[in-house]
């Protein structure tokens, strides 16, 4: 079991486990404020969070586990595709040699399945077949596939899309669309290439690319800017937003000095080896940052 927890977690990306640990992080801190004695609406509002998540939270002792992507079904030719893409673009069509040669190499399916496999495969003989050919990306990998640089794509992706592109003349103008605006971004091209940009994007008729087009006219100064400089605000806007989330949570009835506290003393912005739980007593709404800071005790503290 340990080697199993070991090899899910290596699964997961960086941020996932970063996002997981603050999980884990808020999840602690909820049940040492419950076994402290505080209920959950109170719990919720020196956390940050909505009740609901702190009812969910209690729900279940232990952490939640992390949440892994849900995967389609493997196929037992899968891990001869590699091989079989490649003596297939060398001209070797004969099912039943490709399976006698996988067969060698340790496939233990049989020749019928290897056919149902291959069989779409059948309709790209002029053209380069990859292992996408047989098992289709999904809508969103084919998204990323298509804003990604070339040099960022493997033999096979690029493959996958020459094919995409060869069969749809719409499917070909949105990736060179896309491809077009991508360069635009990574090279800070600015107005002398957006404005032709959004030109060819209306006169190709695709009403979902026309539509994102007609939202950045709405904020046109900051699209130029962020096509044009190397700085951005988003980290600024991330962090606005968190404020507001937190301020709202209060439901107005919060003044500044909690409002400082909370925003921090936020999960996100304590570091990741902070495990005190945060004072529960009601001075958090009437001793302010400057009051501690100078050594002072709250109005009516005792001396």
């Amino acid at each position: 079991m340990p080697t199993q927890v070991t090899a899910e977690r290596e699964l997961l990306s960086p941020e996932r486990r970063a996002r997981h640990r603050q999980h884990v992080r808020l999840h602690e801190q909820i049940w040492k404020l419950s076994r402290a004695g505080h209920p959950k609406e109170q719990i919720a509002r020196m956390v940050g969070v909505s009740p609901r998540t702190v009812y969910r939270a209690l729900a279940q002792e232990t952490p939640p586990p992390p949440r892994r992507r849900r995967s389609r079904s493997a196929s037992i030719v899968d891990p001869y595709l590699a091989y079989l893409t490649t003596r297939w673009n060398q001209g070797c069509h004969n099912v039943a040699r490709l399976y006698r040669e996988i067969v060698v190499q340790g496939y233990s399916g049989t020749l019928r399945n290897l056919e149902i496999r291959l069989h779409p495969w059948r309709r790209h003989d002029a053209h380069l077949v990859s292992q996408q050919t047989i098992r289709p990306p999904s809508p969103r990998a084919v998204a990323l596939l298509f804003v990604r640089p070339e040099q960022h794509r493997t033999s096979e992706q690029t493959a996958y899309l020459e094919t995409l592109v060869q069969h749809d003349a719409t499917i070909a103008t949105a990736f060179m669309l896309a491809q077009e605006f991508g360069r635009i971004l990574r090279h800070r091209a600015g107005r002398k290439r957006l404005e032709p940009w959004k030109d060819a994007v209306q006169a190709s008729g695709i009403a979902e690319l026309i539509a994102f087009v007609e939202g950045l006219a709405a904020d046109a100064e900051a699209v130029a800017n962020g096509c044009s400089l190397p700085w951005s605000n988003g980290m600024t806007e991330g962090f606005s937003n968190k404020v507001k989330w937190i301020k709202r949570s209060s439901y107005g009835q919060a003044g500044f000095p909690l409002l400082q506290r909370r925003v921090l003393l936020h999960p996100i912005a304590q570091p990741s080896h902070t495990t005190k739980p945060r004072r529960p007593s009601s001075a958090c709404s009437t001793t302010t940052l400057h009051d501690r800071d100078r050594g002072t005790a709250p109005a009516g503290a005792a001396a």
